[in-house]
């Protein structure tokens, strides 16, 4: 009896997972809040004079919580391209910056490729937590992922901080099909009752993402 009320509700979550886009947060039965804030308009080419110009605006900025000059240094920096992996790598991994700056050039670094992803990863074992989980949580939007990328995730399954779990949770679902390799730490992160329900409600939806196709009731019931 308990057996079919477990997979019951096992049953229960998927459908809410995979029906999660329709406006409610999985086992919150709160509405997703829609965000207020517009995509930035696109910046002028010319509109700094060096990307050392733009980074320092970045720092400044961000340290000011000027949202509007952020961006729009965040924005430039990231149309430059492989250029400013370099500066904005020094600014990510640098422990006497600030850790607003450092934060947003994690954000910026996020949207410059692989050749991005050497600094995050160095960033996802940082010893200051936001610093840590913004990391995380943006490894798994470089896209093409990597198995050495997985490999860290995965990993980062097992950290004591249950906000960086999750971070690392949220981006093997980012990753997809590539963090095959995931399936089975995922389902251990489900069934271990210790974590928190967001976490192991956010797993499900990783595991829907790695493979949509894939029934995991069974998994998820342990069998």
């Amino acid at each position: 009896m308990m057996r079919s009320l477990h997979r019951l509700a096992v049953v229960i979550l998927m459908l809410l997972v995979a029906t999660s886009g329709c406006g409610k947060v999985p086992g919150t039965g709160k509405k997703k809040k829609s965000s207020t804030r517009r995509r930035p308009p696109p910046v002028a080419a010319d509109a700094y004079g060096s990307v050392e110009e733009a980074v320092t605006e970045l720092i400044t900025s961000a340290e000011a919580n000027n949202l509007q000059k952020q961006d729009r240094a965040a924005s430039w920096l990231a149309d430059r391209g492989e250029p400013a992996i370099d500066p904005l790598s020094a600014i990510l991994l640098g422990s006497d910056q600030p850790e607003p700056a450092r934060i947003a050039a994690c954000q910026v670094l996020s949207k410059l490729g692989p050749g991005a992803r050497p600094a995050l990863l160095r960033a996802s074992d940082d010893t200051v937590q936001m610093v840590r989980i913004s990391a995380t949580r943006r490894l798994g939007l470089i896209q093409p992922s990597d198995q050495q990328t997985v490999d860290r995730l995965v990993m980062l399954l097992g950290h004591k901080d249950p906000q960086t779990r999750r971070a690392a949770v949220q981006s093997l679902g980012s990753i997809g099909k590539p963090a095959e390799a995931a399936i089975d730490p995922l389902v251990e992160v489900y069934n271990n009752k210790r974590n928190r329900d967001l976490i192991r409600n956010d797993a499900v939806q990783a595991l829907q993402k790695i493979n949509p196709r894939k029934d995991f009731t069974d998994l998820l019931l342990g069998n």
